[in-house]
């Protein structure tokens, strides 16, 4: 019976030393990170004294989406950097530290950046989102003289093709959402009569064109090549004249009818 209580209590003495072992994470320079930043921290492990000790630690970092940046090992009492890469979500990430089968978080900000890239191959622009969160930011397109918006909304690592038509013909470019700029001299367009614009290359259900129509808005080929480029009109008018058609007979047949 002595032996048994002289085991127990050996056992609850090891688990609750065991169990004072605790780890702190600490972000000497603040847990306030700029987009594309390194986030830089320490881990420290606590012995049951509340001294700091060495030992090895798993760390796991978060962004604010939940998605699994990194998992490493780092050293207690030793100063840690992680590249989280261009794709972390803005927002609270978070850091979880485990040792000794126990887990220990801490949170972190990272800012927001909406940022895009401009391309230009051809006479396609290609409009990618290389920031931490969703882009969304109305962009100014300028052919020549004529200026058009679009308003993609792009998740992070999105992008999305325009394709850019004009008279056939030399023009100046410029694509800018206010932070970012596209500038280029001597492109070649072509691809509608006097419709100035960008069509969306990507799946229905966007706006297919943005544009205006420059400056002889009466001309017929602008107007044929506008509905050219807007199935949705083009099938209306087909339901009208159709429309007109039945009409048409119902009053011939009611005509006859009466005689």
């Amino acid at each position: 019976m002595k032996k048994a209580l002289l085991i127990l209590g050996f056992l609850v003495l090891f688990t609750s030393l065991i169990a004072a072992e605790s780890v702190s994470i600490e972000f000497p320079n603040g847990n306030k990170f700029e987009e594309k930043q390194p986030i830089t921290f320490k881990a420290t492990i606590y012995d049951d004294s509340s001294n700091p000790v060495d030992g090895e630690i798993i760390v796991t970092v978060e962004d604010a989406e939940r998605n699994v940046i990194i998992e490493k090992t780092a050293s207690s009492r030793e100063v840690s950097s992680i590249d989280l890469g261009e794709r972390a979500a803005s927002g609270q990430g978070v850091i979880k530290a485990t040792y000794n089968g126990k887990d220990y978080f801490e949170f972190f900000e990272i800012g927001r950046k909406e940022l895009a890239r401009f391309e230009l191959d051809g006479g396609e622009l290609r409009v990618t989102n290389i920031g931490n969160t969703q882009y969304s930011k109305v962009i100014k397109i300028t052919i020549g003289e004529t200026t058009g918006i679009k308003e993609p909304e792009l998740e992070i690592g999105e992008s999305i093709s325009y394709r850019l038509v004009a008279p056939e013909g030399v023009y100046n470019l410029k694509v800018t959402d206010g932070e970012t700029s596209l500038i280029r001299s001597d492109v070649q367009l072509s691809g509608t009569g006097q419709v100035i614009g960008a069509i969306d290359n990507s799946a229905a259900g966007r706006s297919p064109f943005t544009g205006g129509i420059s400056p002889d808005e009466s001309s017929e080929v602008a107007i044929l090549s506008y509905i050219k480029n807007n199935t949705f009109v083009y099938v209306f008018i087909i339901v009208i004249f159709g429309a007109m058609i039945l009409i048409a007979i119902e009053r011939q047949y009611r005509k006859r009818a009466g005689k």
